[in-house]
């Protein structure tokens, strides 16, 4: 009889010993992200979009988001087009004229402190008067021209954060779901200043976002289901918590005026 007990105890305890122990549930990322409201600092983060070919992404972004009790309270971005090789100069005639697009290769600029933004580079940088760096737009967006190839969905932002989670599919800390592009620019407050693209009923966005064992946003990968499920693009924050200064340049280098006939490169933007 000992024999049996001793062998049983045996077998319980290799199995207690083996057995896969239970994971965690994932902390909640809403809450988590709140707290960061509630301490200030605020986040880095780093954008590349899906390359057409080879492994060059098409577009770039880097930014950093400071944070109030309120959510974002001011951001600055960076955002730059890879475009492809350059034209063969023999591949033009003699007369054909080519319009100067260098400043295409500009990177573009984006700060924005409460709804005020200040652009710089790109398409705004070839239309401002001399001696100016700026441009000021209020209320102003948190991308400028380059929104119209960047992606839109900033699961750093608390809004848009509880956007992707009311409508995502959990597994372990990873969730999944899709919007149409025109609800986005209902629900998500990032969305409402950075969107300014009108698009059509059937446009949709997806996403899948990872968050870490603290709950906070980590990964954000986009894509668009309507084009195949196409990725967009690939961001990634860091530095959560961080000391993110961010200030307005200075008064003489900016301006509220744009040379070049037409319309303003960007509309007015609506308030938060």
């Amino acid at each position: 009889m000992r024999k049996v007990l001793a062998a049983a105890s045996t077998v319980l305890l290799t199995v207690l010993l083996t057995a896969t122990p239970v994971q965690a549930a994932p902390k909640d990322p809403l809450t988590a992200l709140r707290k960061q409201l509630a301490q200030g600092g605020g986040v880095s983060f780093t954008e590349r979009s899906a390359s057409r070919s080879g492994d060059r992404p098409t577009f770039e972004r880097q930014g950093l988001l400071r944070y109030g009790k309120l959510g974002i309270t001011a951001s600055d971005i960076t955002a730059k087009l890879n475009f492809e090789e350059e034209p063969k100069k023999d591949s033009f005639e003699e007369n054909d004229s080519i319009p100067d697009s260098s400043f295409m290769k500009t990177p573009e600029r984006i700060i924005r402190i409460g709804a005020t933004s200040y652009t710089r580079g790109f398409i705004i940088g070839n239309r401002l008067p001399k001696g100016k760096v700026w441009w000021k737009q209020l209320p102003g967006w948190t991308s400028g021209v380059s929104a119209m190839v960047g992606d839109y969905i900033n699961a750093a932002d608390p809004g848009t954060l509880k956007v992707l989670l009311d409508r995502s599919k959990r597994s372990g800390n990873t969730y999944t779901g899709q919007i149409t592009l025109k609800e986005l620019q209902k629900v998500s407050p990032w969305a409402r200043v950075t969107l300014w693209q009108d698009f059509n009923d059937q446009a949709t966005a997806g996403w899948k976002l990872v968050v870490s064992s603290s709950g906070l946003p980590s990964r954000l990968t986009t894509y668009s289901p309507g084009e195949g499920n196409r990725k967009r693009s690939d961001i990634r924050y860091t530095s959560w918590g961080t000391k993110a200064s961010i200030t307005a340049p200075p008064a003489g280098k900016v301006t509220t005026k744009l040379e070049g006939d037409g319309r303003s490169p960007l509309p007015k933007a609506p308030r938060r």
